[in-house]
């Protein structure tokens, strides 16, 4: 459901609520035992530590010039061929810890599930434009079993 949830999101042009299909990530820190917080609950190595929380205040490792690198770096080092891809707004490339591949072109940083999600995509697309647009009228996305019943 988050999956499909998240999708829609983006359809609408509201960004994705889940970190992996976000043009950009950095708000999903990790925070350890002892305090010390992490860029990323997927990135928690020495050089993604932000610091601990006993030493710096929560909002300041938040808006520091590392995290924010990082939380850029996942639009920035996107490969030509996701920035010129159809479901790019939808996928985003999704997580950076996911891609080590080569794209077609052999440019590094392709996402090893890229062929998946721009199957799946482009699948649900003709779906989610319509449940944008109910909800963009006030209506229920769910609204969708019924016409698509009808058809």
């Amino acid at each position: 459901m988050q999956l499909f949830d998240t999708a829609l999101g983006n359809w609408m042009g509201l960004g994705s609520s889940l970190c992996v299909f976000a043009e950009k990530c950095g708000s999903a820190l990790a925070i350890e035992h002892n305090g010390d917080l992490y860029s990323c609950d997927h990135y928690v190595y020495p050089r993604y530590k932000l610091g601990n929380v006993m030493n710096q205040s929560l909002g300041a490792m938040l808006n520091s010039p590392a995290q924010i690198k990082f939380g850029n770096d996942k639009f920035d080092t996107l490969p030509k061929f996701c920035r010129e891809c159809e479901v790019r707004f939808a996928c985003n490339g999704e997580c950076l810890k996911h891609r080590f591949i080569q794209t077609p072109d052999g440019e590094d940083g392709l996402n090893y599930l890229c062929a998946a999600y721009k199957k799946f995509f482009s699948h649900i697309d003709p779906h989610m434009k319509t449940m944008a647009r109910l909800l963009q009228n006030n209506r229920a996305p769910s609204d969708i079993m019924g016409l698509l019943a009808q058809k």
